[in-house]
């Protein structure tokens, strides 16, 4: 039986395709190494469990409004106002289905068939194929050579009239940069030219080191009655299986995308929606907790690979991953034939140690794997071990 066009359009999730595959390895009994984790390793706050408990036990089990519950979408209105500076009211908030959803909703009612998203390389994963899937064409920009930043330079020279959208991402999977205020001030100037919308995925906003500050594009004067403001709960409060995402943005789009989303999945869970907001009203010191935990994964491996110096790599700022260019490695001979890409060393490093990472082809990036630090220090240092055994294996062997 035929299927739709725009399905043909999309790839399956790179990222989850990988996990799939270590999880069926592990079923098997095999012994690996698993650095492909998009989600803390840490449990759910106790405080935030006792809230779905309880939302439970009282029964608020059943359908909530489509946009989400009242008292949810104000503690979202406060937590921008005091984390961020940003200022909305309840009608520009919408509760989704994980910051996905989110996005997803977001890219439908903005993309017309044919329109450009701007995607700066490397991106996460599922960007480009959300745009395809509306009918877009994704306009990717390699940032690798700056550091994996889109600069002001580069956004202006790939503008165009077609341009329905630019998407940021900050702090960025699968990089882990964080753009100051100065470098969005700089887009912003850029951005004050043309009347596109801004989408930024700010899902990874604390968990982000070295003293560094989270600054939304919604910051900037120019630029807030056209940003729409994707985030959630997962990544910050350990509540990936929750799902529950917002977005907030000009009131128009919110409209847009809760007609879209009361044909789709209509509310989030009710259940989830009542710890979401313990999350967002509680104790802020179990999240600190995991992002020091994150800082020092983080300096470890920054450490280990500099010592190494075989393998370059994008120094994180934030979120939870480490993207290594394994161009050294590139056109090796193994037993099982040379590696042409990423998905090559990244296939030779599970068969021969049992190490998992995700390759770089679906990031945009095919010379480069992404390694997620959202894994035990014990793991970490078997998995470091493990790659640099590779690596000298493939060095020392005849191209």
């Amino acid at each position: 039986m035929k299927l739709a066009r725009r399905v043909q359009r999309i790839q399956p999730s790179a990222t989850l395709q990988v996990k799939e595959k270590a999880l069926r390895l592990k079923r098997e009994g095999r012994q690996v190494v698993d650095l492909t984790a998009g989600e803390p390793d840490f449990p759910t706050p106790a405080h935030i469990c006792r809230a779905g408990e309880q939302a439970i036990r009282e029964g608020f089990t059943r359908y909530t409004a489509n946009v989400g519950i009242p008292e949810l979408r104000e503690a979202i209105v406060a937590k921008l106002a005091r984390d961020n500076g940003l200022h909305f009211t309840p009608e520009q908030v919408i509760v989704c289905n994980g910051a996905k959803h989110a996005l997803a909703n977001a890219i439908l009612a903005i993309v017309e068939e044919g329109d450009e998203v701007v995607i700066p390389a490397p991106y996460w994963v599922t960007y480009p194929q959300l745009v395809r899937l509306a009918g877009g064409r994704p306009h990717i920009i390699d940032t690798l050579a700056d550091g994996g930043k889109l600069t002001a330079e580069l956004l202006s020279a790939n503008l165009a009239p077609s341009t329905a959208a630019v998407l940021l991402n900050s702090p960025a999977n699968p990089t882990g940069v964080v753009y100051t205020e100065q470098e969005l001030s700089w887009l912003a100037e850029v951005l004050a030219d043309h009347s596109c919308w801004i989408i930024s995925d700010e899902i990874y906003e604390k968990i982000i080191f070295d003293g560094l500050r989270h600054v939304s594009p919604a910051h900037f004067a120019r630029l807030a009655a056209r940003t729409v403001v994707i985030n959630g709960v997962s990544k910050a409060y350990a509540m990936t299986g929750w799902r529950i995402g917002y977005a907030a943005g000009p009131k128009p789009l919110i409209q847009a995308m809760a007609r879209i989303q009361s044909h789709t999945t209509s509310n989030a869970s009710a259940i989830s929606q009542r710890a979401a907001l313990a999350a967002l009203t509680g104790p802020e010191e179990p999240i600190e907790a995991m992002r020091r935990a994150f800082q020092q994964r983080r300096d470890f491996l920054v450490q280990q690979f500099t010592r190494d110096g075989r393998l370059r790599f994008v120094h994180p700022r934030g979120a939870f991953y480490l993207f290594v260019d394994i161009s050294p490695l590139l056109g090796k001979m193994t037993p099982e034939g040379p590696l042409n890409a990423a998905a090559d060393v990244a296939t030779f490093l599970l068969n021969s140690e049992g190490l998992v990472v995700v390759p770089g082809e679906g990031f945009g990036a095919p010379s480069h794997v992404r390694i997620s630090f959202a894994a035990g220090m014990d793991q970490l240092e078997l998995g470091v071990g493990k790659l640099f055994r590779c690596v000298d294996q493939l060095l020392t062997s005849r191209p």
